[in-house]
């Protein structure tokens, strides 16, 4: 049994959403935890499986489906990530998915600062400040200060490169969020016959991880990463009777949480501006892909 079929980023551009969508198709197994991040060796900050027999335990609940998914979205970013998935299993598919980078970085910066991994709340000046990030600007939980480099993350051309160096363009399939999200149904028919399984008729695609913020990031930073002090007090809680099922943590998560953007309208000016700023990795990235001007 290995794992065959690869969903490697970028964050914040469906993968979440296609792993959830293929996971009730019969021959696609996606593990509970979708992102073992085993091949991503030189991130050792997000490497959740740190040995193969941890990796294969990702995919104890297989049960002979054709199509075995990993979807770690940092295998992307990761340099040596490809080439290790390759050395694994030469067969693999992948999938990558991507987006305009305006938007991207919007997306990206703002799941940053709800993952406690950014402090700049105002994304201008964390754009300005990409690449000569002090130590003194990164948060303490933050477990890999290169994903604070917006201006690196999003050099798509360099990413797919590293893929399309190992496997061969058959192998590898790139998607654009602004064209799947006006049909669904016929990414979802382009990739079950990249996969080379059946249509199984899904015709629902429900959006997942839509973009949020918190009111009150004080209080998101006490219930993503609660002190001893106040798990101890929630463990007490639950111990008295007829409380073991009350969540508190989880009520003040939800309590706090809200859709959309923290700035309602994004910033126009910025947007333009980080698309000039990716404009000739855009130029590579078509270039790679074949796509005709």
């Amino acid at each position: 049994m290995q794992s065959n079929f690869f969903i490697v980023g970028a964050p914040k551009c469906g993968t979440t959403a296609w792993a959830s969508d293929l996971s009730d198709h019969p021959a696609i197994f996606v593990p509970r935890a979708k992102e073992p991040h085993y091949f991503n060796t030189d991130q050792p900050g997000f490497r959740w499986a740190k040995s193969l027999e941890e990796y294969c335990n990702h995919f104890r609940g297989h049960d002979g489906e054709e199509i075995i998914l990993d979807a770690s979205v940092q295998y992307l970013y990761s340099a040596e990530a490809a080439h290790n998935i390759a050395e694994f299993n030469p067969g693999s598919k992948i999938l990558i998915m991507l987006r305009r980078p305006s938007a991207f970085i919007r997306s990206y910066h703002n799941q940053l600062i709800l993952n406690l991994d950014e402090n700049i709340k105002n994304l201008r000046n964390a754009w300005e400040a990409s690449g000569h990030r002090s130590s003194g600007d990164i948060p303490a939980t933050n477990r890999d200060r290169s994903l604070l480099d917006y201006k690196r993350v999003g050099q798509f051309s360099e990413q797919v490169a590293r893929y399309l160096e190992v496997f061969d363009h058959s192998q590898v399939m790139v998607v654009f969020m602004e064209d799947w999200t006006k049909d669904p149904r016929a990414l979802y028919l382009r990739l079950i016959e990249f996969l080379r399984v059946d249509d199984d008729g899904r015709t629902d695609f429900p959006q997942v991880h839509a973009a949020r913020h918190v009111s009150s990031l004080t209080l998101h930073r006490l219930t993503q990463r609660p002190p001893s002090l106040l798990k101890s007090a929630v463990r007490l809680a639950r111990a008295l009777p007829g409380m073991g099922r009350i969540k508190p943590v989880s009520l003040l998560r939800k309590m706090n949480s809200r859709s959309g953007y923290s700035s309602v309208s994004p910033d126009v000016e910025l947007a333009q501006e980080i698309d000039d700023y990716f404009a000739k990795d855009q130029d590579r990235l078509r270039k790679l892909l074949r796509i005709k001007p």
